[in-house]
């Protein structure tokens, strides 16, 4: 009587096993078909409280048409849940931000351009802050700062000698490089 009952306990476990399995087996599923929709551009419905990753997905989808404070939504709906997903959007967000700046820099007096140099450059920083080594970021960021003759820049980057090797903004702003 106590083995039947062992192994009906063993059978109920392994079915539950299972159909938990599957039912990873099927979230994952459609997971993937929301993601592949908003890379090939459609925007689709998503259940409230959605994973991270349909939000930084529809985000970049919302960034390519044009929409950023849509796209800022959507960072705001991942909060700090998924660290990956948030850097995924923050960086197309900042480079959003400095695409934008770089269009109407030369046309644009600064008072219009410096908002989106902070502002790609406060997300450079965040995603920095998140993986401190993506070199993409840094980069970005350096070329933000550059535009922006900032003094300060150079500073974020103080401690870490292959990245001040890469910067493009030097130690010293505003000084001249070499002999004249």
């Amino acid at each position: 009587m106590m083995r039947t009952g062992i192994a009906a306990a063993f059978v109920l476990a392994a079915a539950v096993s299972l159909a938990l399995g599957i039912f990873a087996v099927w979230q994952g599923k459609v997971l993937n078909t929301q993601l592949a929709a908003f890379a090939a551009g459609h925007d689709i419905k998503r259940a409230q409280g959605a994973d991270p990753a349909l939000h930084a997905a529809r985000g970049v989808l919302l960034l390519s048409q044009g929409r950023v404070d849509d796209a800022q939504a959507e960072l705001d709906m991942i909060g700090q849940r998924d660290p990956v997903a948030r850097e995924t959007l923050l960086y197309a967000l900042a480079n959003a931000h400095l695409r934008r700046a770089l269009e109407v820099f030369d046309s644009a007096p600064m008072r219009r351009v410096a908002p989106l140099i902070g502002l790609a450059r406060s997300e450079y920083r965040q995603v920095l802050l998140l993986d401190p080594e993506n070199w993409d970021a840094r980069y970005n960021f350096d070329i933000a700062s550059a535009l922006a003759h900032d003094p300060e820049a150079a500073s974020f980057l103080k401690g870490d000698d292959m990245a001040r090797q890469h910067a493009l903004v030097p130690d010293a702003p505003g000084a001249p490089n070499g002999l004249p």
